[in-house]
């Protein structure tokens, strides 16, 4: 069995040369398994968003359809943001918003589109979670951005890195990222003994301190990439303050091969799609988003 070999990351682009996000994968979790899976897509092109799901939510275990997106079949339409999501943005009103943007390392007059697509828009109890599509240029290159996950776990529990079991503390993870800086270098550890997915990454700092774990959502992309350049550095990185899932934000990048499609394969294509559905039209919703409230 094979361990250890890193995708080592360098270098950065500019907050201002970020690609525009068109595409958030929306997952489930199994409120028992805890497994996540990619159910749809949420699209916004500028002045219209588009809801549809993706041939992967039949398989997943238990999943039922969204609430206001009750059949699988269609592709739903909007001018506004729809509720389930608008909701999951804070209101600009809030007195805590300047702090949970700034926590977000967006500017003051981030859109709701923005901050679900930065924070994935998690609510207490919920199972929903978005994630933006990586997107890739007209030369190749493959980026996006994504919070660290797991990072409260890290602590005070026996990792298999590398083929050795290394334990860290709280304070020394504490320690390590408060002296984490925008553009540091990270690297991805491939973690085959990983009880919950053998094909996970832990996502660690130059000298191997494990911080927390690659997205599932990203470990296929990053898997077939492998051979080539994966970099990875710190984008934005919060105090003890901050909720443990926006402690860090990384950035990825790849050069990838000709064609090469992120997010793609038999399961990620519409559900409308399915050999046994029609190719129905959307669904236009019409209705504005409900106010969006707090986190």
């Amino acid at each position: 069995m094979h361990s250890g070999r890193s995708l080592t990351a360098s270098g950065g682009q500019s907050a201002g040369s970020r690609p525009t996000i068109h595409r958030l994968a929306v997952t489930w979790q199994h409120p028992v398994g805890r497994a996540i899976q990619p159910v749809a897509f949420l699209t916004f092109r500028g002045s219209r968003y588009r809801f549809h799901y993706i041939r992967n939510a039949a398989t997943v275990t238990d999943f039922r359809p969204l609430l206001g997106f009750p059949d699988l079949s269609t592709s739903y339409e909007s001018p506004h943001l729809f509720p389930l999501f608008a909701q999951r943005a804070m209101d600009p009103r809030r007195p805590d918003y300047e702090r949970y943007i700034t926590s977000l390392g967006l500017e003051a007059d981030a859109t709701p589109w923005e901050q679900i697509g930065r924070s994935g828009g998690p609510r207490q109890g919920d199972t929903l979670q978005l994630f933006p599509e990586p997107t890739v240029d007209q030369n190749g290159l493959l980026r996006c951005s994504f919070l660290v996950h797991g990072i409260r776990h890290i602590a005070n529990q026996e990792l298999p890195i590398n083929g050795v079991r290394r334990t860290v503390s709280h304070d020394e993870l504490e320690k390590t990222l408060g002296r984490l800086r925008t553009g540091d270098t990270l690297h991805l550890i491939e973690q085959p003994d990983n009880p919950a997915n053998d094909h996970a990454y832990l996502t660690a700092t130059g000298d191997g301190f494990p911080l927390g774990w690659l997205p599932d959502l990203l470990v296929d992309d990053v898997r077939a990439l492998a051979a080539h350049r994966v970099d990875v550095t710190v984008e934005h990185v919060n105090g003890p303050d901050a909720v443990w899932h926006l402690r860090l934000l990384a950035r990825l990048s790849a050069q990838t091969p000709p064609d090469y499609r992120p997010f793609s394969g038999a399961k990620w294509l519409p559900y409308s799609h399915a050999p046994d559905q029609p190719n129905g039209p959307a669904h236009d919703v019409g209705k504005p988003g409900l106010s969006t409230s707090g986190q």
